[in-house]
């Protein structure tokens, strides 16, 4: 019991930390302090020791299998695997809420180690509004689900993991989507301080747009894993269902994806920016109502949540605080919003970015307005409606669609307007390859007129962005500059503009696989008894037995499959897993992948004598929906990678538009973003 105690004081010492990094933050920064100021950084990074010290030590429990503990009893038992056990910790509510706390102070760590002395007027107001989200979630720790808390008796085994929850990808799959979350905590505590302290726009938005892009690269990836994890784990063929919980993790990535195209209006025009601030705050009050969602239960209609632990309500209370304090210091600070200049046209690069940025903004309210339908209908008809999986795919399907139409145009507009003839010559290469994938498309069986204008739009985008990466290419080999590293040297001499294509090329390539994935999706179920077979799609799946394999902890009934395809011959083992406490069983899917399409076989079902059930489907492009999620990251890390300085001339800028800024107790440092 010594280490449960050791997490104990840990929790009760970080929260104390935090404390103390907010009343004297703010008592620091009234008074101008330097000596405090230095304590508080102290009293972070003593926050960043504390929660730390308290995630090791339930990792210590977990691997050690102490059962008398109330989150080891829970979540994990003698036979789970040891990765399966380390990630038991964000398996329940309690460990979740530490492991959230705990990545929070890293971020808050780092704003005090590193940040602090390049950017001290704003770290010194934002790190004191980071340190009041920890004390949240450390008074959720240490009295409302503190995971160190005993269980009656003493048990020699646990509960043990959910036996969905036993998968590689699942292991992987919270731990960035929590990254992700937590994350965009800091662009919101950077966007208030900003106001607050009125700094002038140029001198600390590049630090928001970093710190945003690496959590929604984060954010981004998760998503991607949770679809993976479905198609792996659930054996229906599919990887999003637009569940609740789902959806929540959507929305702050809609909103964060909408403010760093809106980051671009600001430091190219200066425009938009209330709603640039709006979109920052905004981003994290949806990762709020994302952790309302998952641990409220108030939509019982999601099979990812957390309930029964009552965390819900404190939840609330959290975002209507946040709503009323964001709300007030917009409205305090109001002549900081104001535009250095109007949008004069719409066809220009800055309507483009305006489009984009409504798009994702109306997706989102549909979203969350659909996610919340069983609740706002409940209240308003006393009756609870849920919206199907249709209502999402044909409310949002289209506006996807134009934004990689606007994504594939984007690259051939000018900022001050367009010029019709010279626009259209360079869009004829890319609309004549949408034109080109819209045909193939339509000729593998993605009929229907949404179908046929989505693939050409994720074509012509995907072609503008090659385009682009081949125009690079030829102007520095009009340098003399050798074939093969013409590429490569025009990517690194702007990271920024060409990361972010190769994101937009990520989003084409994901949208093709669901399009192809959704339309020309193929399906046999069929009873077989041993020695009979059945053809799906170019596939002959030939069953000659089963079999009975025994695992730590459970036991899998395994059918054994002869498939022939072609040339190509190999034994495909789809079983259904047995746990001990698990009325039904569990999935194992066998799962042939393919660069154009996947053999996905489930079993569903077996007799005494030997006959199974079979569900056999071919999925094409699926593989390029995973491939989208390297390519997002390799985008994501190459626009971070690019350096940038904090532009002094935004103050001249600004003042030649009218506004004015009042001296202030700190100035902006040159260099490097913090990231």
């Amino acid at each position: 019991m010594t280490m449960v105690w050791f997490g104990r004081y840990a929790l009760l010492l970080g929260l104390a930390s935090a404390s103390w990094a907010v009343l004297g933050g703010w008592a620091a920064n009234r008074i101008g302090n330097v000596r405090w100021q230095e304590s508080v950084r102290g009293g972070v990074l003593a926050l960043t020791l504390c929660t730390t010290t308290a995630v090791f030590a339930l990792e210590y429990l977990l691997m050690t299998g102490d059962y008398a503990v109330r989150a080891v009893y829970n979540h994990s038992d003698q036979a789970l695997p040891l990765p399966y056990k380390l990630g038991a910790l964000w398996g329940g509510d309690s460990g979740s809420v530490l492991f959230w706390g705990w990545i929070l102070s890293l971020y808050a760590g780092w704003l005090a180690w590193r940040s602090w002395s390049r950017e001290p007027r704003l770290v010194s107001t934002a790190v004191p509004l980071v340190g009041s989200l920890s004390i949240f979630f450390l008074l959720l720790s240490n009295f409302v689900v503190n995971p160190f808390w005993s269980v009656a008796g003493h048990p020699s085994n646990g509960v043990g993991l959910d036996p969905l929850l036993q998968n590689l990808v699942m292991t992987i799959h919270p731990p960035a989507m929590y990254t992700g979350l937590i994350g965009l905590t800091v662009p919101a505590a950077y966007t208030v301080a900003a106001l607050w302290t009125r700094t002038p726009w140029a001198e600390w938005i590049g630090s928001v747009r970093r710190w945003t892009l690496f959590s929604w690269g984060c954010l981004s990836v998760a998503l991607i894993l949770g679809g993976m994890w479905a198609y792996m784990d659930l054996g229906w063929g599919g990887y999003w269902a637009w569940d609740p919980v789902e959806n929540a993790a959507l929305l702050p990535w809609l909103t964060a994806t909408a403010f760093l195209h809106a980051v671009q209006l600001e430091q190219k025009r200066g425009i938009f920016r209330g709603w640039t601030a709006s979109l920052s705050m905004g981003t994290f009050l949806l990762t709020l109502v994302a952790t309302y969602i998952t641990r409220s239960g108030v939509l019982k209609n999601s099979v990812h949540s957390f309930t029964g632990t009552g965390v819900g309500p404190y939840f609330v209370v959290l975002f209507w605080l946040s709503l009323l304090a964001f709300a007030g210091v917009m409205w305090s600070r109001r002549e900081m919003l104001a535009d250095r200049r109007p949008l004069n046209s719409g066809l220009t690069k800055e309507g483009v970015y305006l489009f984009i940025n409504m798009t994702f903004a109306m997706v989102a309210g549909i979203v969350l307005v659909g996610t919340f339908f069983p609740v706002i209908s409940k209240a308003l008809v006393h009756q609870s409606v849920v919206l199907n999986v249709s209502f999402f795919n044909i409310s949002t399907a289209p506006l996807f669609v134009l934004v990689a139409v606007l994504m594939g145009a984007a690259p051939a507009i000018r900022w001050h307007g367009i010029r019709v003839g010279p626009t259209l010559r360079q869009l004829r290469v890319p609309l004549a390859g949408g034109a080109l994938t819209s045909a193939v498309f339509w000729l593998a069986g993605s009929r229907t007129l949404m179908d046929g204008a989505g693939a050409g739009a994720a074509g012509f985008a995907l072609t503008s962005m090659l385009l682009e990466y081949r125009r690079a290419a030829g102007k520095e080999r009009s340098g003399r500059r050798a074939r093969w590293a013409a590429v490569p040297a025009a990517v690194w001499r702007n990271r920024r503009k060409f990361g972010g294509y190769l994101v937009h090329m990520a989003y084409a390539v994901v949208m093709l696989g669901v399009i192809a994935s959704h339309t020309q999706s193929v399906s046999v179920v069929k009873s077989l008894r041993p020695g009979q077979s059945i053809r799906v799609g170019g596939y002959r799946l030939r069953y000659e037995g089963l079999d009975t394999v025994l695992h730590a902890g459970y036991q899998t009934t395994e059918a054994r499959l002869a498939v022939k395809t072609g040339h190509q011959r190999w034994v495909a083992q789809p079983g259904m897993s047995f746990f001990p406490g698990s009325h039904q069983p569990v999935a194992q899917i066998s799962i042939h992948e393919g660069p154009l399409k996947d053999l996905y076989v489930v079993l569903e079902g077996t007799s005494g004598t030997g006959t199974i059930l079979l569900d056999a489907m071919v999925n094409p492009l699926v593989t390029w929906i995973w491939a989208g999620m390297f390519i997002v990251s390799a985008g994501t890390l190459l626009a971070l990678s690019h350096p940038t300085s904090r532009r002094k001339r935004g103050r001249a800028q600004d003042a030649a538009a009218g506004l004015s800024w009042p001296p202030g107790r700190f100035t902006a440092t040159e260099g490097r973003d913090p990231l």
